[in-house]
């Protein structure tokens, strides 16, 4: 019976100097340390796409526009150029394209901000005549 009460004494002994002897290894985690220095955030992955608006050309010549038909995005710019003999006009209706008279080397630009179709024609030579689609 001895011999169980000195091994359970060594026993005792040895959890209670364990304790004490690991106790203060432990020790508390630090807060990771701040540097003055500014970070700048990381960019978003997906950035909207900026659409950039086209120019379109048109010319006008044997009492003819040269493209009778154009499709072009909402945003984008047409511009009549007379090269004729003769003056002329870009005459649409339903708020599109609306010159004066254009002369010999005369231009034109509109701006197309509305979807749909934009039918023009020469005021002074009914048969010259072109359509524009605006998309979105």
């Amino acid at each position: 019976m001895n011999k169980i009460i000195i091994s359970f004494v060594v026993v005792a002994l040895v959890l209670v100097g364990g304790y004490f002897l690991f106790k203060g290894s432990y020790s508390t985690p630090s807060i990771p340390q701040t540097s003055n220095q500014q970070t700048t955030p990381p960019s978003p992955t997906s950035q909207a796409s900026v659409v950039t608006p086209m120019t379109y050309n048109v010319l006008i010549q044997n009492f003819a526009f040269s493209q009778k038909f154009i499709n072009v995005k909402r945003g984008d710019t047409v511009v009549w150029t007379n090269k004729d003999s003769a003056p002329h006009t870009v005459t649409g209706g339903n708020s599109g394209p609306a010159s004066n008279t254009l002369n010999v080397g005369g231009t034109y630009n509109f701006t197309f901000n509305t979807a749909g179709t934009f039918d023009y024609h020469c005021a002074f030579h009914p048969s010259m005549t072109g359509s524009i689609v605006v998309t979105q």
